[in-house]
């Protein structure tokens, strides 16, 4: 059984697909039109604790008015993060594998000339070659 964090990702995939996704209704009751139909029962505690963390997602907000109680609907980041990621779990995955990106460490190179001095340019000399070898 997955750990409380990837069951909660994944009610916040669930909710955000069936506001997204169905265009035709832009609102929808938590337990009657979203966990139901997706077959997903919980005890009433944790639909309200599935509520509060879609809340404080931000990504939705609840639907103030008579006969609302229970609905959501999706905000302006929510419609973008869905638009852009397809899912919130996918949005996750990416800012992992961008923030994994961030702390990979690449070595560094220095680039010196031959004759030790610093700097990338060849210096243009006026032709005379120098013996090499140690002056006495």
């Amino acid at each position: 059984m997955a750990d409380k964090k990837q069951q909660d990702i994944h009610m916040i995939d669930v909710a955000l697909n069936a506001l997204y996704n169905n265009g035709d209704k832009t609102t929808r009751a938590l337990n009657d039109e979203i966990l139901i139909p997706n077959s997903i029962s919980l005890p009433e505690n944790e639909v309200e604790r599935l509520w509060d963390i879609l809340l404080s997602t931000n990504l939705v907000n609840p639907v103030i008015g008579f006969g609302n109680a229970g609905k959501l609907t999706l905000t302006n980041s929510g419609y973008q993060l869905m638009n852009q990621y397809g899912s919130y779990s996918a949005f996750l995955d990416e800012k992992l594998r961008q923030a994994q990106g961030q702390n990979m460490i690449f070595p560094q190179f220095i680039i010196e000339p031959d004759n030790g001095e610093k700097g990338g340019e060849p210096k243009e000399d006026d032709g005379d070659q120098q013996a090499v070898g140690q002056k006495q």
